[in-house]
């Protein structure tokens, strides 16, 4: 999910060159394809329904409640109704589990950008004509999004590839004990069972630090496997 909404870019771009420089084999398993495309839908859904609906109820009532005419231009008044809005957002962002902030921050840096350039050159726009052009900036957004979606996973066209194992019940039982829960327990679970398959050094990636990685003593002490940020993965596979 980082690599697809260009989230934690440095750590990820390092877990790249690593895989690519020390030709370490990089796979997702069944759940983690499962988990990202519900994501992805989640992300892609809420940025092209509920971003374009509330940002249009925002500056409607923003300005029946000071009765100023709703086909009239936007001002710097419109703008700190958008900053109240966007601040909303990224709360509601980070008590969800929907993976939103870089995409939601672009959003939020085009439209002041888009609108404080016409501000600057004095162009009239008003509500209805920046929808047209946020709905267009909108699909361009998710169709990026899912079309990076479809590069890294459908098609396999990036450094990682798809791999089916079957989880052992005994192993997700053993991390539900310790505080690790769906979906993150099948996807540990596959790992641990690639590395009893293949008989091979494996170590899970995650940059999951306040559920997977805060318990990384506790499932290597359980399970002998190494989960560690994308950073570091390099040096516990040599």
């Amino acid at each position: 999910m980082s690599d697809i909404l260009k989230e934690n870019v440095a750590r990820i771009e390092k877990l790249k060159k690593d895989s690519f420089l020390h030709n370490i084999r990089c796979y997702i398993s069944d759940s983690v394809v499962k988990e990202s495309y519900e994501k992805i839908q989640e992300t892609c859904n809420f940025l092209g329904n509920i971003v374009r609906d509330t940002v249009k109820y925002q500056l409607e009532e923003f300005r029946k409640r000071r009765n100023i005419p709703l086909d009239s231009s936007l001002t710097s008044d419109d703008m700190k109704a958008l900053e109240e809005l966007f601040s909303c957002y990224q709360d509601a962002v980070r008590t969800s589990k929907v993976s939103l902030p870089s995409p939601i921050t672009l959003i939020e840096e085009w439209t002041i950008s888009f609108l404080g350039e016409k501000l600057d050159k004095g162009t009239a726009i008003n509500i209805d004509q920046f929808l047209l052009e946020l709905v267009k900036k909108l699909l361009e957004l998710t169709s990026s999004i899912e079309n990076l979606y479809d590069n890294l996973v459908t098609f396999e066209r990036d450094f990682v590839k798809k791999k089916s194992v079957a989880v052992d019940a005994v192993i997700i039982n053993t991390l539900q004990s310790i505080g690790i829960h769906k979906p993150d327990d099948c996807h540990i679970a596959s790992a641990f069972a690639h590395k009893s398959i293949a008989k091979e050094k494996t170590v899970f990636v995650t940059l999951d630090f306040g559920s997977i990685l805060d318990k990384r003593e506790l499932i290597l002490k359980q399970l002998n496997l190494v989960c560690c940020d994308p950073l570091y993965a390099l040096y516990h596979l040599v």
